[in-house]
């Protein structure tokens, strides 16, 4: 195949630093530096994290790079990056895939799909418990993360009918 696993790693983050730079002269923002990982499994192929201290991680799925190299680079780090930009240019909430983001897609001249199409078949799926939550419209499954959040503060609406999620009391 040629390539080691390293050395798509290194490729892989080359390539997402820049685009960042490229987007960063294009679009006139500071983007600060980021932590990219190869640590993320099962089915999503990238994730962007914004950390409340200020730090940016990107998470790649390394058997998906490994799987679909020269496509995950071409497709998956853009999408990844775009989400950077447009944080960057739109410090205030936009839709995760929406306008501001395809236009970032188109500059990098990746299409701009939300989600991939790689076959994961085999791949390592966390299977968390899931929790019944009820807004004023339907109930809600929330997975243990989020149900430790809560747990925590946080608080979730609605995005149907915008009440609070309130967890459902088992009968005992």
């Amino acid at each position: 195949m040629g390539s080691t696993v390293s050395q798509l790693e290194e490729q892989t983050t080359r390539f997402t630093l820049a685009l960042m730079e490229r987007a960063g002269r294009h679009f006139q923002v500071i983007l600060h530096p980021v932590d990219i990982r190869f640590d993320l499994r099962g089915k999503a192929a990238g994730m962007v994290r914004f950390i409340a201290s200020g730090e940016t991680v990107i998470r790649y799925n390394r058997a998906l790079l490994e799987k679909y190299r020269d496509n995950f680079i071409k497709q998956t780090v853009p999408h990844e990056v775009a989400h950077i930009v447009v944080a960057a240019r739109h410090p205030y909430r936009t839709a995760p895939h929406g306008a501001e983001w395809r236009l970032v897609m188109a500059f990098f001249g990746a299409e701009p799909k939300r989600c991939h199409s790689y076959q994961v078949d085999g791949s390592e799926v966390r299977r968390l418990p899931r929790f019944s939550y009820r807004c004023g419209c339907r109930e809600h499954m929330l997975t243990t993360i989020r149900r430790n959040r809560i747990a925590r503060g946080q608080r979730y609406y609605c995005r149907y009918c915008g009440v609070l999620l309130r967890a459902v009391r088992s009968p005992d």
